[in-house]
């Protein structure tokens, strides 16, 4: 009988508890728990589109390239009123800027290539004719490069690059011819088997493939290898003017949106023999631009038919996903900590109630709590910001205190007081850069504030306040010049879904969270990217676990155990800690957040 050992090459792995070194689907043995156990990744069972932040100018008919995290929008048509688009804007997976103009505005022109190497092709110029003029974007500007062969609108393309593009099909009236750029000169090559326009084109100069289009409407797909076209099976919902740009290959490739005949944001993903119908877009539309490819993909622009600059990011089964992994325990377990750290292996977790309020502080050093030395004024419902050797905790209770303390490392210093005495404020930034906004004021009778105070290592000073007075332990994160407030607690008690983004001047109110509740841990960088955790709304506690893009919140994985007035850590939302807090009664438990990650699996009996 053949052994573990003799076909894989070793012995199974003898371990006590989980093994750090296993890669997915290695076998070993837990001596501790007497188990076998493996692991594998956690990704994503089916596709999902997510809203991103609107492109500046609003235009359908445009056309882009690039990637999901680095495209390139260019060309179109707004209206009213009716204006030819030259605009291009550059996205960098959280927003669009606007870049140097085309020298010819136009509309249904070919894109193809990367957001630093692109290539715009043809389109309709104005007043109206089909053009063929060309041109180069370098990462910087566009330069006119030898025209088309065929003069063509409605038409799209392929291309790694602005030195290797294919463009094929378009009208009026509807061609078939295809073209392939090397650089310098177009060289006509095989043509479509069927003409059209407007349809959805994606993948490189030498491997293809064409979808969709008019007239009629088709769901007709064509693949090229690189020297002619062959008809492959049909997309499940025949469409004109999907998004194209988005795919990487003749066995790579998302159909997305369209008029069939009415607006539709149908997606369908190509894995090179069929395609299989996904999740919909949010907002059905048509002539929409595109880049990126089935696994992670862009849609924007279009019309609905109302012209828009909505943004959508695409995320496709099998992507990584973020888990929350149990951690070493706080040494004293307590809610209404404050936290400060960079990462789940060097996190601060200092004062909260336990009972009493306390002033205990712990060091995190990735599995462990270590006891240091305590701040000089115990308090709870703190906030705290820095990392885990210089951190700033201010405020507190109880009773409502407005002292600030600086952590070096080994030791807390008394410096200056908050002007305004509060708890279950927020928090964001480091010790010489810090914010404090929200929470309860000591002062009797005003309840929740909405006042912001910065912190230049030296004094606070009160700068713009909050948009609206959220109290009780909203969560905060980023730094001091770009931050995030979300959730909380309103006077007399509401809880809001409410989320706030802070520029350094002023805050402003954008897309909420999905679970409204107070007393959650939030993490992040600034405020395009952030973590939220915990909470609850009486009588419900949450495990629940947001993430945010810059534009929006999405669900992710629970935390294991649902908890409020929490405390947490970290400066990003893929690596993130959230320990302590209370349900049914305090507990020092830590969690934490890593993206990827893997599932631990025990083989059973």
């Amino acid at each position: 009988m053949a052994t573990y050992k003799s076909t894989v090459g070793t012995a199974v792995v003898n371990y006590a508890g989980n093994y750090p070194g296993a890669v997915d689907g290695e076998l070993w043995f837990d001596s501790t728990n007497v188990d076998f156990k493996y692991q594998y990744a956690n990704v994503t069972a089916a596709g999902s589109w997510r809203t991103g932040n609107a492109m500046n100018t609003a235009r359908y008919l445009l056309t882009g390239c690039g990637i999901q995290t680095a495209a390139l929008g260019f060309a179109g048509f707004s209206s009213p009123p009716d204006v030819w688009q030259a605009t291009t804007e550059s996205y960098n997976g959280t927003s669009w800027t606007e870049v140097n103009d085309l020298n010819d505005a136009r509309y249904g022109a070919a894109g193809a290539g990367t957001q630093t190497s692109a290539l715009c092709s043809g389109g309709q110029g104005s007043p109206g004719s089909a053009v063929a003029n060309v041109e180069k974007w370098n990462g910087s500007n566009w330069t006119e490069v030898t025209a088309l062969n065929t003069a063509r609108s409605n038409t799209t393309a392929a291309g790694a690059d602005n030195t290797s593009v294919l463009v094929f099909g378009g009208g009026p009236p509807d061609v078939a011819v295809t073209e392939s750029y090397n650089g310098t000169n177009w060289t006509e090559v095989g043509d479509l088997n069927t003409a059209r326009r407007q349809l959805g084109g994606s993948g490189i100069q030498t491997s293809a493939l064409a979808y969709g289009g008019a007239s009629p409407i088709k769901a007709s797909t064509e693949s090229w290898n690189g020297s002619a076209w062959t008809s492959v099976s049909n997309l499940n919902d025949g469409r004109t003017a999907p998004a194209s740009s988005i795919g990487s290959s003749n066995t790579n490739a998302l159909a997305v949106g369209g008029e069939s005949p009415g607006y539709v944001g149908v997606t369908e993903s190509w894995d090179g023999t069929s395609w299989t119908e996904v999740a919909d877009l949010a907002t059905g539309r048509a002539a929409l631009g595109g880049a990126g490819t089935n696994t992670l993909g862009l849609a924007y622009g279009g019309s609905a038919p109302a012209v828009n600059g909505l943004t959508e990011e695409w995320t496709g089964a099998g992507a990584p996903v973020g888990a929350w992994a149990t951690g070493g325990s706080l040494n004293d377990s307590r809610n209404g900590v404050g936290g400060a750290g960079s990462s789940p292996s060097a996190a601060l977790a200092f004062g909260g109630s336990s009972p009493p309020y306390t002033g205990n502080t712990e060091l995190y050093d990735g599995s462990s709590w270590t006891e240091v030395n305590n701040l000089n004024t115990a308090r709870e419902t703190l906030a705290g910001m820095g990392v885990a050797t210089a951190a700033l905790a201010a405020g507190g209770a109880s009773p409502v205190k407005n002292e600030t303390e600086i952590w070096n490392g080994t030791n807390w210093t008394e410096v200056n007081n908050l002007n305004e005495a509060r708890y279950v404020l927020a928090g964001a930034g480091i010790t010489t850069a810090g914010l404090a906004y929200a929470g309860y004021s000591g002062t009797p009778g005003t309840g929740s504030v909405n006042l912001t105070e910065l912190w230049n290592g030296t004094n606070w000073t009160e700068v713009n306040d909050l948009n609206r007075p959220e109290g009780s332990v909203g969560a905060g994160g980023g730094i001091q010049t770009s931050a995030l407030y979300m959730g909380g607690e309103e006077d007399p008690g509401a809880v809001p879904t409410n989320c706030e983004s802070w520029n350094g001047t002023n805050w402003t109110e954008v897309n909420n969270i999905n679970t409204g509740r107070k007393g959650l841990s939030g993490t992040g960088p600034d405020n395009t990217a952030s973590l939220i955790s915990a909470g609850r709304n009486p009588p419900t506690v949450y495990a629940n676990t947001e993430t945010w893009n810059g534009a929006s919140w999405s669900e992710q994985n629970d935390l294991n155990n649902a908890r409020y007035a929490v405390g947490g850590s970290g400066n990003s939302n893929t690596a993130a800690l959230t320990f302590g807090g209370f349900n049914p009664s305090r507990t020092g438990a830590t969690e934490e957040w890593s993206v990827p990650s893997t599932t631990i699996k025990v083989l059973t009996d």
